[in-house]
């Protein structure tokens, strides 16, 4: 190593506790450790966030998200006041709740302090934030943290079907807060909230989008996501369990027809076909010829009266004497 401390700077020192340096500095943010250094070094008084974020010159918000991250994992405690002290971490148990909760959609704000109030005070909370950051495999910012306890709190979703739809976010590349949200309120909307129902959803959304995977492939639109009035259209054919080969055709006969991609053009010929009893591409052929050959007109045949043709004939011959 070419570079150590200047040996004039080892007059004044402050302890930081040895396992953040064994454990923590990969994951933590310069943020973070520079408020932990901070308490560290005014640790004979208590550090109010609004002092900590005047010193440094950090966000308010981001001081007490910093407060919260060395908290979880056990280097600070909580006094009731959000000043803190080192502490040693306790390995918790989960602790399932009894009371009721609160069933809405409405979201709610919750400020780090509240968050740090619930986890101080639930061990079902706490159980679940740590399944949370296994998931993750990361300490939870405080837009995920707040994400969790909506869900769990005021949308009433047990901590087994967060932890079973948090699973399945990470699964599909997508634990945006935002996202798991959505599913969560939909999940809500729909009484999914026991262990059966949530892994026959999962299954079903799995399904889904493996099909919308194939949608877009045979569209040739694989650069870009389904909007959401596409992924309506797209759920609705796979629930009639439409076939690729269909899908394919009615795409062509689309493109054919109006030079366009038209999900909603796509659509009404499908259910056309569905309507006449068409299955696949060659029953869907022999149909239309059918239909065509039908639709055309017949031409008359032309009939004589020979006996008529005949008395003409003689009458003709007569004017001729």
């Amino acid at each position: 190593m070419d570079y150590e401390f200047n040996p004039s700077q080892w007059t004044r020192i402050f302890a930081v506790p040895v396992s953040v340096a064994e454990n923590n500095l990969k994951i933590a943010s310069g943020e973070q450790l520079k408020v932990l250094l901070y308490i560290s070094y005014h640790n004979d008084h208590q550090c109010k966030p609004e002092e900590i974020s005047q010193k440094l010159g950090i966000a308010e918000e981001t001081v007490e998200e910093a407060l919260i991250f060395w908290k979880n994992i056990g280097v600070l405690s909580d006094n009731r006041n959000l000043s803190m002290s080192f502490v040693e971490k306790e390995e918790t148990k989960p602790v399932y709740e009894s009371k009721p909760k609160i069933r809405t959609t409405e979201k709610h704000e919750l400020s780090p302090a509240q968050i740090a109030d619930r986890i101080a005070n639930s061990e079902e909370i706490k159980y679940l934030f740590e399944k949370a950051e296994n998931i993750y495999s990361r300490i939870l910012n405080h837009t995920e943290q707040r994400s969790i306890v909506w869900i769990h709190d005021y949308m009433g979703l047990s901590s087994d079907v967060i932890i079973m739809l948090l699973q399945h976010c990470r699964e599909m590349d997508k634990l945006s807060a935002g996202y798991i949200e959505a599913i969560a309120k939909a999940w809500c909307e729909k009484g999914i909230n026991d262990a059966k129902s949530a892994e026959e959803e999962i299954n079903r959304m799995s399904t889904m989008e493996v099909f919308f995977r194939k949608i877009k492939r045979i569209f040739g639109i694989e650069s870009r996501k389904l909007n959401t009035r596409e992924r309506t259209y797209a759920e609705k054919w796979c629930d009639e369990g439409f076939s690729d080969e269909l899908i394919e055709y009615a795409f062509d006969k689309n493109i054919d027809s109006t030079g366009k991609l038209s999900f909603a053009y796509i659509d009404k010929i499908l259910f056309n076909w569905k309507e006449k009893g068409y299955t696949n591409k060659k029953s869907i052929e022999i149909g239309e010829s059918k239909a065509k050959t039908e639709s055309k007109p017949k031409k008359s045949k032309k009939t004589y009266d020979f006996d008529a043709l005949t008395q003409i004939a003689l009458d003709l011959g007569g004017n001729d004497e």
